[in-house]
């Protein structure tokens, strides 16, 4: 089959692996069947188990991408793994428009329709909304501070931010930013750059997905809140001079307000899940501090993991 034969590949980014994957792929495959949608599950040698769903589901692309690059696998590296795969799944889709998603995420039943609906739009980039469905005060923290922001209700309209966990593009704008993702994929970086092209982020809030990351525990939530947290300190400041950031330094006590002041004020705009905000607010600031550590560790090191990286970053 051509590529313009396909009018939309999902590339869905292995994180949880194994049920999730599973239940993932079992809400995309019924959505496919018959339509021509190409699902790609990319998968390097750190979850070569999961090839053996390929059975269970055999109109299912899984694009085998070798051995890992990593000598040490913990939060900071496992992320740059989740970014390889992504930029994996990209370059194996084959449609007119390329959807990410990761396998926390249940798609909502008229996902791929919802996506291919949107497109008509001229829009090279559209994300969509991300709900809350897990259980237990560490999902909802976790929720309050990666995806609020995209909770609805989502007013239609262009974005500042769209989530890599819910968006999709136009091959043509994939292809014009080859060079910020081919061989990793950052969603700060990559969007970026399509906002440099004059490319406006949409977001579309029929286009749903529900987050639910399973049983949780404190201490791994709060190595991945740190490492992730170090991940974006160091892309934002890779490019920038020693004066900027020295003042990132001397500005790092005030991200704990900032980060838990934009996840308040959402809430109250938005009129929901308040009850849920406030019972989970300590914990919340907790993780809050681990992020604002790990921003901190980037900006004096100028560093993104501890360990030696797994690929350059690009």
């Amino acid at each position: 089959m051509s590529a313009n034969e396909i009018p939309l590949s999902v590339v869905v980014r292995i994180v949880g692996g194994g049920a999730f994957l599973e239940r993932c792929l079992s809400h995309l495959v019924p959505q496919a069947e018959g339509k021509h949608i190409e699902l790609v599950v990319p998968y390097d040698s750190t979850i070569a188990d999961v090839r053996k769903l390929a059975s269970k589901f055999p109109q299912v692309i899984f694009s085998e991408m070798g051995v890992a690059p990593i000598s040490h696998l913990n939060e900071g590296t496992a992320h740059q793994l989740y970014d390889l795969r992504i930029s994996a799944g990209l370059r194996a889709a084959r449609g007119r428009i390329i959807a990410c998603i990761e396998d926390f995420a249940i798609p909502q039943d008229d996902w791929c329709e919802q996506i291919l609906l949107a497109h008509q739009l001229e829009h090279g980039v559209i994300g969509g909304a991300v709900e809350h469905s897990g259980h237990g005060a560490l999902n909802w923290a976790v929720y309050f501070l990666d995806f609020e922001r995209y909770a609805l209700p989502l007013p239609e309209g262009p974005a500042a931010y769209v989530t890599d966990v819910n968006v999709s593009y136009k091959r043509t704008v994939l292809e014009a930013t080859r060079a910020k993702w081919a061989e990793r994929y950052n969603e700060v970086i990559v969007h970026w750059a399509m906002s440099a092209m004059g490319v406006t982020l949409w977001q579309r809030p029929t286009i749903v997905v529900y987050q639910d990351r399973g049983a949780l525990s404190l201490k791994r939530v709060l190595r991945e809140r740190f490492a992730w947290g170090r991940v974006f300190g160091f892309m934002r400041i890779r490019e920038s001079s020693l004066s900027t950031r020295m003042g990132l330094i001397i500005a790092s006590p005030l991200i704990p307000f900032v980060l838990l002041g934009r996840a308040l004020f959402r809430v109250l705009a938005k009129k929901r899940h308040r009850l849920a905000f406030l019972s989970v607010l300590p914990l919340t600031a907790v993780l809050v501090a681990a992020w604002s550590l790990g921003e901190l560790a980037a900006y004096i090191t100028g560093r993104e993991i501890s360990s030696p990286r797994l690929a350059p970053s690009t």
